[in-house]
């Protein structure tokens, strides 16, 4: 299981959109140290062209009845050796990992649902 550190919060525009989100700059303390994205999302919010060094996402959340879903994709986009990961965590639950990309231009998609009004979702590469 992951730990975090060094967490600095950064403001970040979603899509050309008026909304602006935090989103927080990670470091996951792991046999491979890497660098991870985060974001904080709700109903209707897009969230596209996600990046990290060696790994790319899109995703977007949208509600049905009392429930979320996540929905996109994580790409590898380095020859490291290393995979690009899509964690997700909303309701007290959570998938590490919803999706897996390795080797290099390897593109996963990826769907969840759970019930709640808010998901959080990590893309980062160990």
């Amino acid at each position: 299981m992951h730990t975090w550190k060094n967490l600095d919060m950064v403001k970040h525009v979603v899509g050309g959109a008026s909304a602006v989100l935090a989103v927080a700059a990670m470091t996951f303390v792991s046999p491979v140290d890497s660098v991870s994205a985060a974001t904080r999302g709700t109903c209707g919010q897009r969230f596209s062209n996600v990046r990290v060094a060696g790994g790319q996402a899109n995703w977007r959340l949208y509600c049905h009845g009392n429930n979320i879903t996540i929905t996109g994709w994580v790409k590898d986009t380095r020859a490291d050796g290393k995979c690009a990961y899509i964690r997700a965590e909303g309701n007290g639950r959570f998938r590490t990992p919803l999706a897996q990309a390795c080797p290099k231009n390897t593109v996963r998609h990826f769907t969840w649902t759970i019930p709640g009004r808010q998901i959080n979702a990590y893309l980062y590469v160990a």
